[in-house]
C-alpha cells in the first residue's frame, strides 16, 4: 500500500529535485538547497552518559528478570515498544532529574505515548497547511472553547497529565532552599527561560526526545537484524573489541565511537529510514530566491523531502538499500560528502536537532548492549 513518505520521495528525483505540491508550495530533495532553507532564518548539563547508562541497566533487569525464556517456554518480548519506553525515561531523567516509571512498569504511563502518536499526525498537518495555526489560536481564546482544544495540567491522562509533573516539578525548582541535579530543566532556567515557558519547552523535549531516538533505534536495529552479513560482521566486531578490553561493560561513549563498523551500521539507519520525514517549509524571502536553477517569488513555502535528500546520487548507485559498507569503503573525500548529506537527517544551521548528543549517546549504547548480551540475542531470535 503506498503511502505519504513513498508518494513525496518520488516526486523528487536526481535529474528533479525541485517539485511543486500545491499551488504555493515547493519541494526539494536537494542537499545544497536543503542546507540553504534549514539557514534561513546542551552541553552543559552534567551526568547525561552516566544518566542514560543507569536508565539502560534498569532495562536490562527488567529483561533478565521477566522477559528470558525457560526450556519448553517461550515468552514473546516486543523489544520495538519496549526501546521507546526506554528512550521516553532517559528523556524525563534528564528533563526532570527523574524517570517516569515507563520501564519499571513496563506500560505507557499516564497514556503519554498513546497520545503523542494520535497528535503527531495532526501536528504534522498543521505544521503544513498553517492557516490552521491562525484560526487554532483565533478558537483558543475563547475560555470554553480551549478546555476542548488545548490540553490542560488538570487533565488525568495524555500531554495534560505531563503538563502537570512538569508545573510541578518547576514549581518545586524555584523553592531556593532546594538542591536539585543539574539536568536539562535546570539548563534552562539558568539561561533565564520564565517558569511558563520552561513548561513547555519541557514537554516538547519529551515529546522530541522520545519519539524520534525510539524511531531511529527500532530502524536501525531492524536492518541490523535482517541483514544476517551485517549483523554477523557487526557482533564479531563488539566480541572482539570485548575481549581485547577496549570496551568497559557499560559501555561508554567514546568506546562505541570507536568501533567503525557500528558507526557505519548507525549512519545508514539513520540514512535509510530518518525519524523525521515532516516537510519543515520555510518561506521565500520577499525578493524571491533562485532554487535548482529556477527563480522562485517571494513568499513561496519550501518544504524539504529529507527521503528524497538521504537517497542522493552520493551515496552510490545503490542508495535505497541498507548497505553500512558504503562508509568504510568510499574515499575520504566521499565519505565526508556523504556524511554532509546524512547529517541533515538532524537539521542544519540554527535548526540543527539541540538533543543531538543524547541521541547519538543512545543509539551508541544501546545497539552495542542488544548486539553484547546474550539475553537479547534470545530474544531478538
Amino acid at each position: 500500500m503506498d503511502d505519504e513518505n513513498s508518494r513525496i520521495r518520488r516526486l523528487c528525483k536526481p535529474i528533479r529535485p525541485l517539485a511543486r505540491i500545491g499551488p504555493n508550495h515547493l519541494l526539494t530533495s536537494d542537499p545544497i538547497t536543503t542546507q540553504k532553507i534549514l539557514g534561513y532564518t546542551g552541553r552543559d548539563v552534567e551526568g547525561v552518559e552516566n544518566c542514560i547508562d543507569t536508565r539502560i541497566q534498569e532495562w536490562i533487569r527488567i529483561i533478565d528478570q521477566h522477559w528470558v525464556s525457560a526450556p519448553g517456554e517461550t515468552k514473546k518480548y516486543d523489544i520495538g515498544r519496549n526501546m521507546q519506553f526506554l528512550t521516553t525515561d532517559i528523556i524525563c531523567n534528564l528533563c526532570f532529574g527523574r524517570p517516569l516509571g515507563f520501564v519499571e512498569h513496563q506500560k505507557d504511563m499516564h497514556d503519554f505515548l498513546k497520545t503523542l502518536e494520535s497528535r503527531l499526525p495532526i501536528v504534522e498537518q498543521f505544521s503544513i497547511l498553517t492557516e490552521f495555526n491562525t484560526v487554532l489560536a483565533t478558537l483558543s481564546s475563547v475560555p470554553w472553547v480551549k478546555s476542548y482544544l488545548i490540553p490542560s495540567a488538570n487533565d488525568h491522562a495524555g500531554v495534560g497529565r505531563i503538563l502537570r509533573i512538569s508545573k510541578e516539578v518547576i514549581n518545586a525548582r524555584f523553592d531556593k532552599k532546594t538542591v536539585f541535579p543539574n539536568d536539562i530543566l535546570a539548563s534552562f532556567l539558568r539561561h533565564g527561560v520564565g517558569r511558563d515557558q520552561a513548561e513547555s519547552e519541557i514537554t516538547v523535549s519529551l515529546f522530541a526526545g522520545s519519539d524520534t531516538t525510539a524511531t531511529a533505534l527500532r530502524a536501525t536495529l531492524l536492518n541490523i537484524i535482517t541483514n544476517p552479513g551485517v549483523y554477523s560482521r557487526l557482533q564479531k566486531e563488539i566480541d572482539t573489541a570485548f575481549s581485547c578490553g577496549q570496551l568497559s561493560d557499560a559501555i561508554r561513549n567514546e568506546e562505541a565511537r570507536g568501533l567503525p563498523y557500528l558507526q557505519a551500521c548507525i549512519r545508514e539507519g539513520l540514512r535509510i529510514f530518518p525519524p523525521i520525514t515532516a516537510l519543515r517549509e520555510r518561506v521565500t524571502p520577499p525578493e524571491g530566491d533562485v532554487i535548482n536553477g529556477h527563480q522562485v517569488p517571494g513568499g513561496v513555502n519550501v518544504g524539504l523531502n529529507m527521503r528524497g535528500v538521504l537517497l542522493n546520487e552520493v551515496f552510490g548507485p545503490d542508495p535505497e538499500i541498507y548497505r553500512p559498507e558504503r562508509w568504510l569503503e568510499s574515499s575520504e573525500e566521499r565519505a565526508n560528502e556523504m556524511k554532509s548529506v546524512q547529517e541533515l537527517v538532524f537539521g542544519h544551521g540554527s535548526t540543527r536537532c539541540l538533543g543531538i548528543n543524547i541521541a547519538q549517546m543512545d543509539l551508541n549504547k544501546v545497539i552495542v548492549q542488544v548486539s553484547a548480551d546474550i539475553v537479547f540475542l534470545q530474544v531478538l531470535h
